[in-house]
């Protein structure tokens, strides 16, 4: 079997929670609003405890999943203080659904056939039998997590062969461990399925935009935050990412169209693709024999998200309703169980088309009210402040924003259309932050006279107009620690008052990071490792988008380069401070020829190497003048994964 490694993403990052200082108590506006959420749902329905539970067989007895170094991948038994009734310091309706999350083990979902190993990782795994073997459905993010699935399912149900494993889509806690699965199954025939340009699509989030992805994402997953009450109680999809060791493997088969068919040991399979929503690309599965279907993240236990806060492309709500819908016309009538890679299965036929009609109505509402608010002239903060759901929906906690929000969902959909303006001139070239919060502060009156309006607007509980002020006068004096503590303070009531995980964790993290809570060395995810293994074309535009393009302005540099190890060549062109390629051209005039693999070329513009060490061990050739590629090194910037964000 073909490989292709790839190491890198969220799965990587060091375990950096702190203990921090005291925890915070809620205040009365923040009880009084959680409070108010007990009365609006209903906590007296347990049905998706009892389906959450339902054909448990075992879990590991074990504190944690580990590392083969020793290190933490999961905590297993981090989140035991979720047992019991919501605190102050959490919304019920979130505390709710991390209980659910942190229910972990290996379960039956159809009887002698399907099996989810469950709350090992942000995501699930999933076993189908075949006549002699199993297919897997993803990996999980990291390869201590996916062996931990793997092993448990060998000790109790039996050391079957493998004869597939399925990606369902580009996101790293789908595909981190299924280099690992690959290694211990030890079948060189076994297939590897994934939809349509999946691979390219993972190493496009992964690295084009890596460095601010992974740095948003420790604000969206609490990576930086402890476990507890007052901290990081999951994200709504699940508990948390397990970290460690992850491979991205080039595939063996793809499926690019809905209803394909793919037959493996006897067991039949119809695929349902659908790209442009939950991810770029992904692909859902009917098993006819089992009257169950896969909906990969598609139809979830929560609101997903149409932007995810960390960082990717605007999801479209209304493909979204219309792969659901579609999914009710092909299987509605057939299903006796659906089951997600994230939370719990649905069994029984009326019970799965009911949730499977919510959860398309309210992804066709969020995309369709927004437009019609747009069209009266509503811009995306009006939008987001005005719009609810429907009590048909709002009830239901399947339809809860857990992951993503009415309020980000909407604006999403407003953004997909329209872009980033609003149509307000005074939005059209609006001051930067250091700029705005100094003009704002000195408008008021000055800092002392902006805590003192905070203060007041704090002690009333009007936190977001609070956080405003107090926003504007860190990034105006951002050494200014009064300023500082009492953010954090807003920052974390908004946090306690959250019923989406990944808001919570981004208002809990703005908060600790305030107070100096944080350890700021993190590794740069971002690597020669994971460049190298772009494409040679996206490869050199990556490189391109390195470019310090006021530096550059007034150079002109041209080098024509091959790659050793795909025998790839191209032409560079840094004109106008804009670094072009040409693949598969040569420039007759170019002062500087290389010939280098892709991943020493990648330790060169990542500055891991210098090009003398390179040529001294015969890594590459050069003909012509190396200070041309001095020079063109000289012009890339470093990333830092560790950027401002609650600060200038």
């Amino acid at each position: 079997m073909k490989r292709k490694l790839f190491t890198g993403g969220i799965a990587v990052m060091l375990c950096l929670a702190m203990s921090g200082n005291a925890q915070q108590k809620a205040t009365s506006y923040t009880e009084k609003e959680n409070m108010a959420v007990k009365t609006r749902l209903n906590f007296n329905n347990r049905a998706d405890f009892e389906d959450a539970h339902r054909g448990f067989i075992a879990t590991l007895e074990d504190e944690a999943i580990k590392n083969e170094n020793g290190s933490v991948s999961y905590p297993l038994n981090a989140w035991k203080f979720l047992e019991g009734e919501a605190p102050a310091t959490a919304n019920p309706s979130l505390w709710r659904q991390s209980q659910l999350n942190a229910i972990h083990g290996l379960f039956e979902v159809v009887p002698g056939a399907i099996y989810q190993v469950r709350g090992f990782d942000l995501a699930n795994m999933t076993f189908v039998r075949t006549d002699h073997g199993w297919i897997i459905i993803d990996a999980t993010t990291s390869e201590a997590s996916a062996l931990a699935g793997y092993r448990l399912v060998k000790q109790h149900l039996g050391d079957l062969p493998v004869r597939a494993l399925i990606i369902t889509h580009p996101h790293i806690d789908h595909y981190g461990g299924m280099d690992a699965i690959c290694r211990e199954v030890s079948n060189k025939d076994m297939k590897i399925i994934v939809p349509k340009g999946f691979y390219e699509e993972a190493l496009s989030e992964n690295v084009m935009a890596g460095t601010a992805m992974g740095r948003r994402a420790s604000y969206m997953y609490g990576l930086l935050l402890p476990r507890h009450a007052g901290g990081n109680i999951g994200t709504g999809l699940g508990t948390t990412n397990s970290r460690g060791k992850s491979m991205l493997m080039r595939p063996t088969d793809e499926i690019g169209t809905t209803g394909e068919r793919r037959e493996i040991d006897g067991l039949e399979m119809e695929f349902m693709f659908v790209p442009e929503a939950e991810a770029p690309v992904e692909m859902m599965i009917w098993f006819p024999k089992y009257k169950a279907f896969c909906a990969a993240e598609e139809i979830t236990h929560t609101m997903h998200n149409l932007l995810t806060l960390r960082g990717a492309k605007v999801r479209n709500g209304l493909l979204w309703s219309k792969y659901i819908d579609d999914v009710i016309a092909r299987y509605g009538n057939d299903v006796e169980v659906t089951f997600s890679l994230h939370h719990w299965p649905t069994w029984g036929n009326e019970k799965i088309n009911t949730y499977w009609a919510a959860q398309r109505d309210m992804y066709r509402y969020l995309h369709d009210q927004t437009l019609r608010m747009a069209n009266q002239g509503l811009t995306p903060n009006e939008i987001a402040e005005q719009l609810v759901l429907p009590i048909g929906l709002d009830s239901l906690f399947a339809c809860r924003g857990y992951y993503g929000s009415l309020s980000h969902n909407v604006k999403s959909q407003y953004q997909m259309y329209f872009g980033w303006f609003d149509g307000n001139p005074a939005n059209l070239n609006p001051l930067p932050p250091v700029e705005l919060g100094r003009k704002y502060v000195e408008a008021i009156g000055g800092g002392e006279r902006v805590i003192e309006v905070a203060r007041k607007a704090y002690d009333e509980g009007e936190y977001r107009w609070c956080a405003t002020l107090l926003n504007n006068l860190v990034f105006a004096e951002p050494e200014n620690q009064t300023a500082r503590q009492l953010l954090a303070d807003v920052y974390t009531q908004l946090g306690y008052q959250a019923e989406s995980g990944p808001w919570r964790n981004f208002y809990l993290t703005g908060a600790k990071e305030l107070r100096g809570e944080i350890n700021r060395q993190v590794p740069n995810l971002v690597n020669a490792s994971s460049v190298s293994n772009l494409g040679a074309d996206m490869l050199l535009d990556f490189c391109a988008i390195q470019v310090n393009g006021m530096k550059a302005g007034d150079k002109r540099i041209c080098i024509n380069l091959t790659f050793k190890d795909c025998g790839e060549k191209a032409m560079l062109l840094l004109n106008n401070g804009a670094l072009n390629h040409r693949m598969g051209y040569t420039d007759a005039g170019a002062l500087l020829s290389l010939q280098v693999t892709r991943n020493d070329f990648a330790r060169l513009i990542l500055k891991e190497v210098r090009p003398e060490e390179l040529i001294d061990t015969g890594k590459m050739k050069i003909t012509g003048d190396l200070n041309e590629l001095k020079v063109l090194l000289s012009l890339l910037d470093s990333f830092d994964p560790m950027f401002n964000i609650i600060e200038p």
